[in-house]
């Protein structure tokens, strides 16, 4: 009986599927901060160069593969893997392949580990296998058509489930999700195989602006908030406050993100009326923000209490005063007023950090711990996972402090004091360590929480779902 249940709800929520991309994302989630820890240390511990030199992992290249797995294989695939649940669920019907999302899954793991091996190679002169000069789409040619394969499957996959449909509005969650799919497709491939050979100099600067935020800003961005705009009514069980908010929220985010780019290279040889551009879509972004922001927070409405018994629902929340703060910080610092001072400093790395290890990294582990249990028919370690919960509560503020300060340092001493960078090395470095410090309890949270992903295995009975709130069959949560 057991194994009937929980092979009905694999089958209704693409079970096989969504554990393929999950599981996939936890190996990913266990390597890539690792990666990045290693790299903190080299700041003040320079000698590890020469332990880890003569393999060929230079500082340039770990820093690929940190960036790369973070974003691709930790919460890319922790998103489309919650879109292979979230998708049918909110549409009421099955997935329409599970061999299409397992396959997609595989050519994405297998891009992933070809893209490791080919930045440790660094083959030189080679149009299919050499590391491209773009930030954030570094992987060589090859690996890009892999991707490019991924992303067709998953789309169609997807779209295939969306056109079977038993429902005829559409959830807020399901407009982010199919938006942010098909627009990253279109902005992946012309970064990947229109820019390379169509644009060159200040031209192809423009262009890699323009993947370089968006890469945050339409693909991981929309998938966390659109997975918050599940988890926090679903595990409060409250109804979605505003569905206007919500459509204001939305439309505001695909309008303005787009275009804010260039805020990374206000100081480049680009016509002024783009930067301009580009500072007023970015400080336009706080419409969104408050709009979604506002709308999380008043979901749960007299139902605060779930907080006590949910852990989706605490990382949920967490990712949303992560995300607040980020995009507080980014209209911000992309004034010019701000730029100047702060351009060329750890404070940048720091705020992307924010976004992606902070914000959306909680907001990945809400989903994966709502949708695992309901998945796997186990439930997972509560008190591993309140570890996890006040690592990423209380730890990561203690890294971002450190990181922020090590770049306001350098901000000082070259803006006020006149100190060049390898001057100001020996004030940012306790900073560095501080830093460095809280990024091994961070990497030792994420470790934490592939264990207890792992080990789910305190029931055999498959986990109930919360009750369905109002807000997911009602006009407040649907058009």
């Amino acid at each position: 009986m057991v194994e009937t249940q929980t092979q009905t709800t694999d089958e209704a929520h693409g079970g096989a599927a969504v554990r393929l991309w999950l599981y996939s994302s936890l190996l990913w989630l266990a390597l890539g901060p690792l990666i990045g820890l290693l790299q903190s240390a080299q700041f003040f511990a320079p000698g590890l160069m020469e332990v880890i030199a003569p393999v060929g992992l230079a500082y340039s290249k770990l820093r690929i593969m940190h960036t790369n797995l973070v974003i691709y294989g930790w919460l890319g695939m922790a998103f489309i893997g919650g879109a292979h649940y979230l998708i049918p669920h909110l549409l009421h019907t099955r997935l329409y392949s599970e061999s299409v999302g397992k396959g997609a899954a595989w050519v994405w793991n297998l891009a992933l580990v070809l893209n490791i091996a080919l930045i440790w190679a660094g083959v030189p002169g080679n149009l299919f296998l050499s590391i491209q000069p773009f930030e954030y789409a570094e992987a060589p040619l090859l690996v890009d058509i892999l991707i490019t394969v991924a992303v067709v499957l998953v789309i169609y996959n997807l779209h295939r489930t969306f056109l079977t449909r038993r429902v005829e509005g559409l959830y807020i969650t399901v407009w982010y999700y199919m938006t942010a799919l098909y627009e990253t497709a279109i902005v992946y491939i012309v970064i990947s195989f229109v820019n390379p050979f169509l644009f060159s100099g200040v031209g192809s600067q423009v262009v890699q602006a323009w993947w370089l935020h968006n890469i945050v800003g339409i693909f991981i961005t929309p998938l966390g908030v659109g997975a918050i705009y599940f988890l926090i009514p679903r595990s409060s069980g409250s109804p979605l406050y505003s569905h206007r908010l919500g459509i204001v929220g939305f439309w505001a985010l695909m309008i303005f993100y787009p275009f804010t780019g260039l805020h990374h290279f206000l100081q480049a040889p680009v016509p002024i009326w783009l930067n301009e551009l580009a500072v007023t879509f970015s400080i336009l972004l706080i419409i969104p923000v408050l709009a979604v922001t506002t709308n999380f927070l008043l979901t749960p409405g007299a139902n605060w209490r779930r907080l006590f018994d949910s852990y989706p629902l605490r990382f949920a929340l967490l990712g949303v005063i992560y995300y607040l703060a980020t995009c507080i910080q980014g209209p911000v610092q992309a004034s010019n007023t701000v730029n100047w001072y702060i351009h060329f400093t750890e404070w940048t790395a720091a705020h992307a950090h924010l976004a992606l290890a902070g914000a959306f990294t909680a907001t990945a582990m809400g989903l994966i711990l709502h949708i695992l249990p309901l998945v796997t028919g186990r439930e997972y370690d509560r008190r591993m996972a309140s570890f996890v919960f006040w690592v990423m509560a209380l730890g990561f503020p203690l890294f971002l402090v450190a990181f922020t300060g090590s770049g306001v340092t350098a901000a000082l001493g070259m803006n006020v004091l006149g100190q060049n960078v390898v001057q100001m090395i020996p004030a940012q470095e306790p900073w560095r360590v501080i830093r460095s410090l809280a990024g091994i309890l961070l990497t030792a949270a994420f470790w934490g929480f592939v264990l207890l992903t792992l080990r789910q295995a305190r029931s055999v009975e498959p986990a109930e779902e919360p009750p369905e709130p109002r807000a997911m069959d009602t006009e407040r949560g649907m058009r």
